[in-house]
């Protein structure tokens, strides 16, 4: 009798196997939370789903939350929607991928709660995650018996050297960052410098040439540009008309000379007549004086023998005196006429209100006249001989920074053609605050980096202002600068290499002079060092 072989198939247990519990649990489905109705190991049923309802059949990710005793444990279950109630908005769903940890957890929560034991937070929190040891199961590569009595301690002795060659790089650097901290002064704000003029036209006239663009190079009295003087046929011209009308105005003024000194002739021999007849007149005047002086010895010797009256003798004296006045009058006219006449053509001859005759002033004025037809002269023959066409040349070696016009430009006098920067004069200009400049000296060294180039150069300072930034650019007036500000401008100049173009950015390292005593003390350590 054969034996008869049983095939046992081993099924999945039905989903209402499991238990049913209505404890607390909240289920979050995408991006909203609900309650379930109920839940079991093998899935769970929730309500209060708002929007479209999944269609049965389909996979989603579960978050099931159960609150136990104040904590919240969460765990994540892959299910299927195997029922769904929409009069009731319910979901029915079923646990297809369920881990062990969290099925060994819902089992413990359905268990407990299926048979009223209370479990303490430790023994749940145990459950949750179980602590295990790896054991390896290969053999020792290294056994006991294999390892030597004694050997070098070669790890000891490579991190040994490790930390020490690390301590000293460590210590080493906090040494020098220290020093530098202590008694070296880094700017970063400092440029390269030159000086710069703005090169004008001399007068009004146009551009002829322009030899030099942006960026190229001059040398000291290289030509610049030519400008051909516009203005230079309008000034000979002009010079020609004052010239003709300062020699027509000479020559009128010449003829009034001429008969103004023939008329002094006339205005001498008046004066001459003059001086005759007022001697004449005096010589009547003497006789006059004469016979008043006899009448009044003959009127006193009658008022003596009491013949005529007292009033007779005073008329006579009164007379006497009349004649003498008018005498001695008439002698300071003819001395006055006389000094006239030695005086000049212009004051020969007076009229009673003023003197005839202009000589002096009319060869005052063929004078003027004369030196101003001179100095038109020479102008017009310089004007006739110069070149309308000038040179403008560079006054220093230098680098074009900007040309601000074109050749066949009309300019004005005075109006800019170039920027000229010169070159191979470069200085090296740092901005510094208040405090900062105060631990700076003339003539102390420095050490000057150009990021640009990655070189170093040796720099000297050379000049400190201290109030140039506080000097308004525009209004030329003191402003109120910030402590912090940098308003103290520091000029070095080079002590060894050449420098670059100005507006190079650079930075200096200057030597920090304190005014502590400690620190002075220990910069000079150190220096020595």
């Amino acid at each position: 009798m054969g034996t008869v072989q049983l095939e046992i198939i081993h099924e999945r247990p039905s989903q209402r196997l499991h238990y049913r519990v209505t404890a607390p649990m909240r289920v979050t489905l995408g991006e909203q939370t609900v309650d379930a109705v109920d839940w079991g190991l093998g899935g769970c049923r929730i309500s209060g789903l708002s929007g479209d309802q999944p269609d049965i059949g389909s996979q989603h990710t579960l978050f099931c939350t159960l609150p136990f005793q104040g904590f919240n444990i969460t765990l994540k279950a892959e299910a299927e929607v195997v029922r769904r109630h929409d009069d009731t908005n319910q979901l029915a769903f079923r646990f297809t991928d369920l881990g062990d940890r969290e099925t060994a957890l819902m089992q413990h929560f359905v268990e407990d709660l299926v048979r009223g034991k209370m479990t303490d937070v430790a023994d749940t929190i145990v459950r949750i995650d179980t602590p295990v040891t790896p054991v390896p199961v290969k053999p020792d590569p290294n056994p006991a018996t294999d390892i030597p009595v004694r050997r070098w301690p070669v790890r000891q002795i490579v991190m040994s050297c490790f930390y020490l060659v690390l301590g000293a790089v460590v210590f080493g650097y906090v040494g020098v960052y220290a020093f530098a901290t202590l008694f070296r002064l880094e700017i970063q704000s400092a440029v390269i410098s030159a000086q710069r003029m703005e090169i004008s036209a001399p007068f009004n006239g146009r551009l002829l040439e322009l030899n030099h663009r942006q960026g190229t190079h001059a040398v000291a009295g290289a030509l610049i540009a030519v400008m051909a003087d516009t203005g230079h046929n309008a000034n000979l011209q002009r010079v020609r008309s004052d010239l003709a009308k300062t020699r027509a105005e000479l020559a009128e003024t010449t003829v009034m000379l001429e008969e103004e000194e023939r008329r002094s002739k006339g205005y001498e021999l008046v004066a001459r007549n003059n001086v005759r007849q007022a001697e004449s007149q005096l010589s009547g005047l003497a006789l006059a004086r004469d016979n008043a002086l006899l009448k009044l010895e003959r009127v006193r010797g009658l008022a003596a023998k009491g013949l005529v009256r007292a009033d007779d003798v005073e008329a006579a004296e009164l007379e006497v005196r009349s004649v003498v006045s008018d005498l001695e009058r008439k002698k300071i006219h003819i001395e006055e006429l006389k000094e006239l006449i030695d005086g000049g053509a212009s004051v020969r001859l007076f009229t009673g209100n003023s003197f005839a005759g202009r000589t002096a002033e009319l060869k005052a004025k063929v004078a003027r006249l004369t030196a101003l037809q001179d100095h038109y002269a020479h102008l017009e023959t310089e004007l006739a001989g110069k070149d309308t066409d000038q040179k403008i040349l560079a006054p220093f070696n230098g680098r074009v920074v900007e040309t601000l016009v074109a050749s066949g430009n009309i300019l004005k006098q005075g109006e800019p053609l170039l920027v000229l920067e010169e070159t191979g004069a470069e200085t090296v200009t740092a901005f510094l605050t208040q405090e900062e400049a105060a631990q700076v000296r003339i003539g102390s060294p420095a050490n000057l980096f150009l990021p640009t180039e990655n070189r170093w150069i040796s720099v000297e300072v050379a000049a400190i202002d201290r109030t140039a930034g506080f000097v308004d650019e525009v209004t030329e007036t003191h402003r109120f600068r910030a402590p912090d500000a940098r308003s103290a401008k520091v000029t070095l100049a080079p002590v060894s290499g050449a420098l670059p173009a100005s507006g190079t950015p650079a930075t200096v390292y200057f030597q920090r002079y304190r005014n502590n005593l400690v620190f002075r003390t220990a910069q000079q350590i150190f220096e020595a060092i």
